[in-house]
């Protein structure tokens, strides 16, 4: 019964239909070289008189730290918000899985209420100047080969946006039956070879980024508008280098 019932409200959020609906961003990433590095405090020198690994003369660069975390959940089929993910533009009758390949995504909200959506292609665009905690919001837009497959675990390529509050270029707010567009190129990180079912997915993220001398710690947070079912598409994987 949950399982219908979840079907029975993405369907009617996939149903929503506005007389003003409209395209309200296109983005297009490939033309761009994004700018995602982050800035943190420079690593103090260290005392590596005994640390083989360090220059000749007994002093080194401290080492960065780094990490992340991801807060997970689950979406609840009472919220209004939803998207839905389409592939628009044609992918080629073959893909040659270890070069890029070009995709184009539509982005549409399909719930009942607005949805806040990052599209800067810059995330170190972002950041404050100076090295204090940094939040922003992310979207990935994703490929995902369905199935197993041997090659690779999991078989996925994506492309991503970012935004900031404070930064009101960098975020859309789309209405119900609102969409943007965005084209990028990516790729399968594995081999992978055959016949295979492409679905489009999304990670939309609240991301808190905390420097640190050398690095720093991301706390991601997911977020879960319910997910509209939209078409799946087959193509043919290649290996040939």
């Amino acid at each position: 019964m949950r399982v219908a019932g979840s079907m029975g409200l993405a369907l009617l959020f996939g149903g929503v239909v506005l007389l003003n609906a409209q395209e309200v961003r296109y983005v297009d990433l490939t033309a761009v070289t994004q700018r995602t590095a982050l800035r943190h405090p420079t690593a103090a020198p260290r005392n590596c008189k005994d640390d083989s690994s360090c220059a000749e003369g007994g002093v080194g660069v401290g080492g960065g730290v780094g990490g992340v975390s991801v807060g997970d959940g689950a979406p609840d089929i009472r919220d209004p918000h939803a998207l839905g993910i389409y592939f628009l533009s044609p992918f080629p009758a073959e893909i040659n899985a270890v070069e890029q390949f070009e995709v184009e995504f539509k982005v549409l909200n399909t719930g009942l209420a607005a949805v806040e959506l990052p599209v800067s292609p810059h995330l170190s665009d972002l950041q404050e100047s100076d090295v204090s905690p940094f939040t922003y919001t992310s979207l990935a837009l994703v490929v995902r080969v369905r199935g197993e497959h041997p090659a690779c675990v999991p078989c996925l390529a994506y492309i991503e946006l970012y935004g900031a509050r404070n930064r009101e270029e960098s975020t859309v707010v789309l209405k119900p039956g609102e969409w943007i567009r965005v084209k990028g190129k990516t790729k399968i990180q594995q081999g992978l070879t055959g016949a295979a079912e492409l679905s489009a997915e999304f990670w939309l993220r609240t991301n808190t980024f905390t420097p640190d001398e050398g690095g720093g710690f991301t706390q991601m947070r997911n977020m879960y508008p319910n997910v509209t079912p939209t078409p799946t598409v087959t193509v043919h994987f290649s290996s040939d280098h």
